[in-house]
C-alpha cells in the first residue's frame, strides 16, 4: 500500500473525522485481521486528492526541502517529523502524494523553492514582504512568539542591554537586535551551537522560540534556564508582531498555495492541527485562523 493511504488511514483512525482522501471497502463486520488484508489492497488509484490536476516537482510526490528544526521540522529517514512535518504530510495525504525529502542547509531553503527545486519547505519560515516577492506564502501555519532564554530570567529588551546574547542566522529580530546590541549579539549557524554556548557561559541569554528552546534544552541541558516573552518594543519589531510561519511555494504554482491553504483549512476544522500542535508543545492557540501579516 502506499504510504500515504497507511497514513491517512491511520489519520482518520486517531482523529474520528472523515478527511477528503484514501479509504477502503472493509465490513463493519470485518475481523481486524481481515480488515487489515483489505487496508493492504488499497492502490493509488483508489485514494481521490483534495485538488484535481494539482502540479508539483515530481508526479506522485511533494518534495519538501527540509533542513533540522526542532520542533518545527525533522528529517527521520525518509519523513518528515516536528510539528510542520507532521503538518505536511497530512497535506500529501489529503492530495495523494507521498513526500519526498530533500535534505539541506537552511540558508538552502527559501532558494530551493524559488529555482524550482522543491514545492514547499518547512522550518518556522515566516511570513515576511521580503519573501513575498520571490516565493509564494501561504496562510499562517503556526503563530510564533520571541523569547528570551537565560538563567538570570532576562525579560525584556531592556534588560538583554549588557549582556552577551545569542541568536540563530536567519531570524527576523537579528537585524533589530544588532541595532540595540552592537558587537554584544552573536549569530549562530545551528541552535546546538547556539545552547552550548549558553550552557558554557559563553553567552547570557538566547534570543528563541519557545517551542525551539525548549527542544535544544533537552539535548543540551541549562539548569535554571527561564524562559520569558518580553513586552512589545518598538526597537524590535518581532516583538509588536509575533511571526507567522508558512509553506512557501514556487511565484509559479499558485494551485499549490491554493491548495495548501484549503488543506490547512480542513486539517484546522478537524482538530489535527491543534492535536499535531499539542503533541510537539505548542499551545492549541498557535495553530487557530488568524489574519496573515507581513513582517
Amino acid at each position: 500500500m502506499p504510504k500515504h493511504a497507511s497514513r491517512l488511514v491511520l489519520l482518520l483512525a486517531v482523529t474520528s473525522f472523515v478527511l477528503t482522501g484514501c479509504a477502503t471497502d472493509a465490513a463493519p463486520e470485518a475481523t481486524t485481521e481481515a480488515a487489515a488484508t483489505a487496508t493492504e489492497e488499497v492502490t493509488t488509484e483508489d485514494c481521490v486528492p483534495a485538488h484535481a490536476d494539482l502540479t508539483t516537482v515530481e508526479a506522485g510526490f511533494l518534495t519538501v526541502a527540509a533542513y533540522e528544526y526542532p520542533p518545527f521540522s525533522a528529517i527521520d529517514g525518509d519523513s518528515l517529523s516536528g510539528a510542520e512535518g507532521e503538518i505536511l504530510h497530512a497535506i500529501a495525504e489529503l492530495e495523494c502524494l507521498d513526500v519526498m525529502v530533500q535534505p539541506g542547509t537552511g540558508a538552502a531553503m527559501i532558494p530551493a523553492i524559488e529555482s524550482g527545486r522543491a514545492d514547499t519547505t518547512l522550518g518556522s519560515w515566516y511570513r515576511t514582504a521580503a519573501r513575498a516577492e520571490i516565493v509564494l506564502l501561504s496562510n499562517p501555519v503556526i503563530i510564533d512568539q520571541l523569547t528570551l532564554i537565560s538563567v538570570a530570567g532576562v525579560d525584556s529588551v531592556e534588560g538583554l542591554i549588557g549582556n552577551k546574547v545569542g541568536s540563530t542566522l536567519g531570524f527576523l529580530w537579528n537585524e533589530d537586535l544588532e541595532n540595540v546590541l552592537g558587537k554584544d549579539l552573536s549569530l549562530y549557524e545551528t541552535t546546538q551551537a547556539l545552547y552550548a554556548d549558553l550552557a558554557s557561559g559563553r553567552i547570557s541569554v538566547v534570543v528563541d522560540t519557545f517551542p525551539s528552546g525548549q527542544a535544544a534544552l533537552k539535548n543540551t541541558p541549562v539548569e535554571g534556564a527561564l524562559f520569558k516573552v518580553p513586552a512589545p518594543d518598538d526597537r524590535v519589531v518581532s516583538t509588536t508582531m509575533p511571526g507567522q510561519t508558512n509553506f512557501p511555494v514556487n511565484l509559479n504554482n499558485p494551485g499549490l498555495q491554493e491548495a495548501i491553504n484549503n488543506n490547512l483549512d480542513t486539517l484546522r476544522e478537524s482538530g489535527v492541527l491543534a492535536e499535531i500542535a499539542e503533541k510537539w508543545g505548542f499551545s492549541p492557540t498557535a495553530v487557530a485562523e488568524t489574519v496573515p501579516n507581513l513582517l
